[in-house]
C-alpha cells in the first residue's frame, strides 16, 4: 500500500492531478491514514476512474467526498470535515470496539441467513398500514396498464397471510403486472429522475484514498446514515453480482457505477426490494414503487442510494 504523498505524487505524473493539492487525513482509533486529493466536481468521475485504474498499485480504494461548506484553504476545510468520525458507528454499536478494522470483522461474520433476517424485519418494520399501502399501489398499477386486480383480490390473501408486508404486496403486483405486460405487451415508459446523481455545487471536494482496496469496506471508515452492519454485506454481495463498485459518499447518499446490470425482470425485482430496505428514501420520497425502481435497474448503469433523517 502506497502511503506517503511523494509515492502518490510520482505516481500521477503525466495525468491530469500531477499538480493536486494532496494532505494525510487521520482515521481515529487505527494507525492507517487516508489520503485526500483535490479535484474539482467536474472532473470528480475522471479522477475516480483514474486513481480505481491505479487501485493494483495504491491498495487504496478511490472514493469521492464532499465537504460542507467551501473556503479558500482546501487542506483546512478537509481536515476540518472529520469525515473519518466514529459518532454515527457509536450509536450503531454501543459499547464496541468502532475501529474501522472491527466493523469490518463484524460485517465478514454477517452471513446470508443474517441478511436475510435483517431484510424481513425491515420489511415487517416498514409495512406501517398494509389497508392503505394496498389502495395506493393497486391505483399505482390501475393508473399505469389502466387495469389492476380487485381490492377483494387482495384483501383474501392478506387474510390468508400469502401478504402480510408492503413488500409481498409489491412481490404480487410485480407477479401481476409481469404477467399482464406478457400478454399485452405495451412501452411503459420509466421516470428515473429520482435516481440522477447529486452534484454538490459550491462545496469543496475531495478525493479519498482509503486504506482498503474494497469498495464496500469504504462505509467502516465513512460513516453513512443507513448504517454500516448490512450495508456492508450488501455492497459486497452488489459488487460480487453485478460489479457494483461506490463512486461518491455524500453522507446519507451513495452513488455506484455498476457494468453489469440485472438480467432478467425478476432480478432487478429482487434487487430493488434490497435497495429500498436498506435505504427507504431512495424512493419513497418520490413515491416510487418496488416493481417500478426495479425496471428503472434494468436500464440503468448507475445507482443511487439515500437514505436520510
Amino acid at each position: 500500500m502506497l502511503n506517503s504523498l511523494s509515492a502518490i505524487q510520482d505516481l500521477l505524473k503525466g495525468t491530469f492531478l500531477k499538480d493536486a493539492d494532496m494532505t494525510l487525513l487521520d482515521i481515529p482509533l487505527t494507525e492507517s491514514k487516508a489520503i485526500a486529493i483535490a479535484i474539482k466536481l467536474e472532473h470528480s468521475l475522471e479522477a475516480w476512474q483514474l486513481l480505481r485504474e491505479l487501485l493494483p498499485q495504491t491498495l487504496r480504494y478511490p472514493l469521492v467526498s464532499t465537504c460542507w461548506g467551501a473556503s479558500r484553504n482546501w487542506v483546512r476545510d478537509v481536515k476540518e470535515e472529520d469525515f473519518f468520525s466514529r459518532f454515527y458507528f457509536a450509536e450503531e454499536y454501543p459499547e464496541l470496539d468502532l475501529s474501522p478494522e472491527a466493523i469490518i470483522n463484524r460485517a465478514d461474520l454477517f452471513s446470508e441467513s443474517d441478511l436475510d433476517n435483517f431484510l424481513n424485519e425491515r420489511a415487517q418494520f416498514n409495512t406501517y398500514d398494509l389497508e392503505s399501502q394496498i389502495i395506493s399501489e393497486l391505483e399505482n398499477t390501475r393508473l399505469r396498464f389502466g387495469v389492476a386486480p380487485s381490492v377483494t383480490e387482495i384483501t383474501e390473501r392478506v387474510s390468508s397471510g400469502a401478504i402480510s408486508t408492503f413488500v409481498d404486496l409489491e412481490r404480487y403486483l410485480f407477479n401481476w403486472e409481469l404477467q399482464y405486460q406478457s400478454e399485452l405487451p405495451i412501452d411503459l415508459p420509466e421516470e428515473r429522475s429520482y435516481l440522477e446523481w447529486y452534484l454538490p455545487v459550491g462545496q469543496t471536494v475531495a478525493l479519498l484514498l482509503l486504506p482498503t482496496s474494497y469498495s464496500w469496506e469504504a462505509l467502516a471508515y465513512l460513516a453513512w446514515f443507513g448504517g454500516s452492519k448490512a450495508a456492508i454485506p450488501l455492497l459486497k454481495r452488489w459488487h460480487q453480482i453485478y460489479g457494483a463498485e461506490l463512486v461518491c459518499h455524500y453522507g446519507t447518499m451513495l452513488q455506484l457505477v455498476v457494468p453489469q446490470k440485472p438480467t432478467s425482470d425478476r432480478q432487478a425485482f429482487d434487487l430493488a426490494v434490497q435497495q429500498v430496505l436498506l435505504a427507504p428514501c431512495t424512493t419513497m420520497l418520490t413515491g416510487v414503487s418496488i416493481r417500478e425502481h426495479g425496471r428503472s435497474l434494468l436500464k440503468l448503469d448507475r445507482w443511487f442510494i439515500h437514505e436520510r433523517p
